[in-house]
C-alpha cells in the first residue's frame, strides 16, 4: 500500500511539473503560423541549439516557472526549434539567428515583432512576454502599424530596435517620433542607444534631444564619451561642408583647420581619412580612393584585418598599377595569415593573378574554390584563374 502511494505521489508530481511548463507545438513552422492566425495570437519561438548551455537552463529553470508557463500558454502559440536541424536551418537563415538562445515573437505572416537574446531570469522573461503580447499585430506588421500612426511609445521603441538594421531610414523616423513625444526627463540605457544610433548629424531632430538632455544622458553615458560623440557630429558637419559633390573632392585643409580642437591632430586625420575612403568609394572616384588608401594603410600592422581586406579588394578590382597591386597583396597576405576563408583567399588570388604571379594565384584560387563549396559561394572567378594556362 505504501508502495502504491509512493508511485501515486510520484505520478502526480510529474503531472504537475509537466503542466507547469510552456507547451511547445510539435508541428511544422507553417502549421504553427497558421494556428497563430486562426487563434489571433502571436508566435513565441525559442530558437535554440542542442549544445547550448543557456538554452538548457532556460528549459529547466524558466520555461517551468508557473507564472511564465501560464502567461505564455495563454497568450502565445509557442514553438521551440533547433536551429541546426531540419527546417530550423532555413529559419535561422531567414531571421538571422546567430547566437543562442534567441527569442522571437512573430505575427501570423512570420514577421518579427519582438526579439531578445541570451539567458533571461523568470521575472524578466515574463515581462518580456507581457511587453510583446500585442494580438493586434497577428494579421498586420509593426511597419503597417507605424505607418498608420498606431504605435504607442513602447511600440515605437520596440520598432526602432527591430528595424535598426532592417530599414534604418524608417527606424530613424520612428526614433524621431519617439523622442518628440517623450515626456519624462529620465533616460534608460535602451533609450540612450536608440538616440545615439539615430543621431547622425547636428541637423537631425534627435540632436536637439541629445543636447537638451545632456545631464540625464551622462548619468548612463560617461561625459567623456558624450563629448566625443558630440565632437564627431560637429566634425561630420565640417566635413560635409568641405565636400564638393560636383567634383567629388574634399577640401582637406579646411577640415583640418576648422576641426582643430575637436580631436587630437592624429585622431582628426584618421577620421578624415576614413571619411575620404568611404566617400571616394561611394562616388566612384577610385584614383582618389587609391591614393588615400596607399597613404593611410602604409603601416598595415596598425589596422584590423577587415579594413585591410576591404581596401585590398577595392584596389584589386579597380587598379592596374603594379605598385598599388603589390601593396594591396601585402594587406591581403596579412589577412590570410590571420583568417583563411573564401573572402581573404579569393581576394589574394585575384591580386596575384593581376600581378602575373600564376602559381601563387592558382594556389589561393584552389583554396578559395574549396572554401566556396563549404560557404555556399560562387567560385566562377576562381575557376577561371585555375583554368588559365
Amino acid at each position: 500500500m505504501k508502495k502504491i502511494s509512493f508511485f501515486l505521489i510520484l505520478f502526480v508530481s510529474q503531472l504537475v511539473f509537466s503542466q507547469q511548463s510552456i507547451k511547445f507545438e510539435e508541428s511544422s513552422f507553417a502549421s504553427i503560423l497558421a494556428k497563430a492566425k486562426a487563434e489571433k495570437k502571436l508566435v513565441f519561438m525559442d530558437a535554440y541549439a542542442s549544445w547550448c548551455g543557456p538554452c538548457k537552463l532556460m528549459e529547466k529553470n524558466v520555461f517551468t516557472d508557473k507564472n511564465v508557463a501560464d502567461f505564455y500558454n495563454q497568450n502565445f502559440v509557442n514553438a521551440r526549434i533547433d536551429m541546426e536541424k531540419g527546417e530550423g536551418r532555413d529559419i535561422a537563415m531567414k531571421y538571422g539567428v546567430r547566437s543562442y538562445p534567441t527569442f522571437l515573437f512573430l505575427n501570423g505572416e512570420g514577421e518579427i515583432v519582438g526579439k531578445e537574446l541570451g539567458y533571461i531570469q523568470s521575472k524578466e522573461f515574463l515581462e518580456l512576454g507581457q511587453k510583446n503580447n500585442n494580438p493586434q499585430l497577428v494579421n498586420t506588421s509593426l511597419k503597417d502599424e507605424f505607418l498608420k500612426g498606431k504605435l504607442d511609445q513602447a511600440g515605437l521603441l520596440n520598432f526602432v530596435n527591430l528595424y535598426a538594421s532592417k530599414d534604418p531610414i524608417l527606424a530613424k523616423q520612428a526614433s524621431e517620433k519617439y523622442f518628440a513625444n517623450k515626456k519624462d526627463k529620465s533616460f534608460t540605457g535602451e533609450e540612450v542607444n536608440a538616440l545615439l544610433n539615430f543621431t547622425q548629424s547636428v541637423d537631425d531632430a534627435n540632436y536637439k534631444v541629445f543636447v537638451a538632455n545632456k545631464t540625464a544622458i551622462t548619468e548612463l553615458l560617461p561625459e567623456k564619451n558624450y563629448t566625443q560623440f558630440n565632437n564627431y557630429l560637429k566634425l561630420m558637419k565640417i566635413v560635409s561642408q568641405a565636400t564638393d559633390d560636383k567634383t567629388k573632392t574634399i577640401d582637406e585643409a579646411r577640415v583640418l583647420r576648422e576641426g582643430e580642437g575637436l580631436f587630437p591632430k592624429d585622431e582628426l586625420a584618421k577620421s578624415l581619412n576614413v571619411y575620404k575612403l568611404n566617400y571616394y568609394a561611394a562616388h566612384d572616384n577610385y584614383p582618389a580612393y587609391e591614393k588615400t588608401a596607399l597613404e593611410y594603410y602604409k603601416n598595415p600592422d596598425e589596422f584590423n584585418i577587415s579594413e585591410l581586406l576591404a581596401a585590398a579588394s577595392t584596389i584589386g578590382e579597380k587598379s592596374s598599377d603594379q605598385k598599388s597591386l603589390q601593396m594591396a597583396a601585402r594587406w591581403a597576405e596579412k589577412v590570410v595569415m590571420s583568417s583563411e576563408n573564401y573572402d581573404s583567399t579569393s581576394i589574394l588570388a585575384t591580386l596575384y593573378d593581376k600581378l602575373g604571379k600564376k602559381e601563387e594565384a592558382k594556389m589561393f584560387a584552389g583554396m578559395a574554390a574549396n572554401f566556396a563549396r563549404e560557404e555556399n559561394k560562387d567560385a566562377a572567378k576562381m575557376i577561371e584563374i585555375l583554368n588559365k594556362k
